[in-house]
Formats: C-alpha cells, sequence, structure tokens
C-alpha cells in the first residue's frame, strides 16, 4: 500500500518515503475506532487520543486515489482537509514519538514507520501552510 499526499495549492501527489504504507495502515485502523476491532494501531489511535490529547478525527479523512465511479469521485472531492487541522493533529502525534507504550504498540503492529511518515508530513506542512491537503492511498 502506498500513501499520497496532494496540497490544492500544488499539481500532482507526493509520495511518502518508503510508500507511507505504516501510516496509511494507521490512518485504516483508526478509521476503526468504536467498531469493537481490536489491533495495536487501534489501541495506538486510542493511546494518542486519551494519553496525549491527539484528535484522531483528521486522520480518518482519506480516500482511494484512483476513483472508479461518480461516486468514488465524489467522496475523493470530500476528503481535502485543512492542512491546519491536520497539522496540529499531527504535531500532538509527534509529542508521542518517544513514549514507550506507542513504540511498542507500533512494534506489535509490525509499522515501525509510522512516525517517521507523521515526521515527513510535518515538514511538508510548513510548506503550505495555508492550504488544503488531501491523503490518499493505492493499493
Amino acid at each position: 500500500m502506498k500513501l499520497f499526499v496532494e496540497f490544492e495549492d500544488t499539481p500532482g501527489a507526493t509520495e511518502l518515503a518508503g510508500g507511507g504504507g505504516d501510516l496509511a495502515a494507521f490512518l485504516s485502523f483508526a478509521a476503526m475506532r468504536g467498531f469493537g476491532a481490536q489491533h495495536p494501531l487501534i489501541a495506538l489511535a486510542d493511546r494518542l487520543h486519551d494519553a496525549f490529547g491527539v484528535p484522531i478525527g483528521p486522520f480518518t479523512v482519506f480516500y482511494e486515489a484512483e476513483p472508479e465511479d461518480s461516486e468514488d469521485r465524489e467522496k475523493l472531492a470530500l476528503a481535502w482537509q485543512d492542512v491546519a487541522t491536520l497539522g496540529s493533529a499531527v504535531s500532538a502525534a509527534l509529542a508521542a514519538a518517544d513514549d514507550d507504550q506507542c513504540q511498542a504498540l507500533v512494534r506489535r503492529a509490525g509499522t515501525p514507520g509510522v512516525f517517521e511518515d507523521f515526521a515527513t508530513l510535518h515538514r511538508h506542512f510548513a510548506a503550505h501552510p495555508h492550504t488544503r491537503i488531501r491523503m490518499t492511498y493505492a493499493l
């Protein structure tokens, strides 16, 4: 799986270093919070939210990169969000990068690049502070 980042003020999508698959997995499981499923990345999202006050909602706004029909195109259009909204969530998540429990959950999930991907996103935000962002994935 690959994760792409698009900024409304810049044409084209940027692939995260290493493909962003670890962060894409986190986004997918973060969206499953509250449905009774259990997975280390759901536990990570819970830990980030409960212990560090990270807003998880911005991490649940993403969509498949290649739409197949009009419904997909509509949902893809709705996947845009303000950089500031996602940026504050990413900054808060990065504050938990050294937390032993968060690191244990990342290891257990087999997604060692999650916090590195957060850091990469954070660096991209500096170049696009007043625009919208869209995260998309490809299998």
